[in-house]
């Protein structure tokens, strides 16, 4: 439903420009054109306004627009200071180990 909303002035352009097209083949030469020139005038126009609505996506300014968070806590350390851990596999050891026992990755 979104879709329509935006593009239905591009679409009722459109139709209308094709009408033009329709009276121009009949005795109303003259006027067809004229009808179809401003469909497809109104058209563009149109387009251009939904590409003008859609923004860009990549707007740096838009950064700003979104409040900070409120307060950002560290994390917290899951091990103590006198642990060591193994950032292969994850598995945490006493700080004697210069190796994993799990992966043998250097821990220090």
């Amino acid at each position: 439903m979104k879709f329509f909303r935006q593009w239905a002035g591009v679409i009722a352009s459109l139709v209308l420009a094709g009408s033009g097209w329709l009276v121009s083949l009949g005795e109303g030469h003259l006027f067809g054109l004229l009808l179809m020139a401003v469909g497809l005038f109104a058209a563009a126009w149109q387009a251009w306004q939904v590409k003008k609505e859609r923004g860009d996506p990549y707007d740096l300014n838009k950064l700003w627009d979104s409040p900070l968070p409120e307060d950002i806590q560290p994390e917290e350390a899951l091990y103590e200071p006198d642990q060591a851990y193994c950032h292969r596999c994850g598995h945490i050891v006493p700080d004697d180990f210069a190796r994993c026992p799990d992966c043998g990755e250097l821990v220090r």
